[in-house]
């Protein structure tokens, strides 16, 4: 289970809001003076994230809590968030070149590069709408809270 600590910032008998700060590796890293990644992450300040759990303790806001998602979860949705777009681009280039040669249009790079690019925002078209919806109401992709903070 993949834990982090989250703040209760609306809650009701049903459900709670919890505020998770994202955690920053930077903080940690000891080129964090001289790296770049680190000098853009103070540019670009991140917004807490904000999830909805389930609230079967009773919580109220201001409480802080441990929520977690199963490992698993993470690691299939991420694939499936990294992989498919990758594939469809792949795909999409593929599909452009042999097209290109079948119909015979003189510009092999152009139509890779364009069905590529079809084939990736297809697929973003995709995740949008058929796999986050469907994931969100799939228990296993779901955070819960494992208990209160101290």
């Amino acid at each position: 289970m993949i834990e982090e600590t989250g703040l209760i910032v609306d809650a009701d008998e049903q459900y709670a809001w919890v505020e998770a700060a994202s955690s920053n590796s930077c903080s940690h890293c000891s080129a964090n003076q001289g790296c770049g990644t680190a000098s853009l992450q103070k540019w670009f300040k991140r917004k807490p994230n904000r999830l909805r759990v389930v609230n079967n303790q009773n919580l109220k806001p201001g409480e802080q809590v441990i929520i977690g998602i199963p490992e698993q979860a993470l690691v299939k949705g991420s694939f499936i968030i990294y992989m498919l777009p990758l594939l469809f681009l792949i795909g999409g280039a593929f599909v452009g070149s042999y097209l290109d040669q079948v119909l015979a249009w003189g510009h092999r790079e152009a139509a890779s590069i364009i069905f590529g690019l079809l084939g990736l925002v297809g697929s973003f078209s995709f995740l949008q709408k058929y796999y986050t919806r469907s994931s969100d109401r799939q228990a296993q992709y779901q955070p819960v809270i494992l208990r209160r903070s101290r």
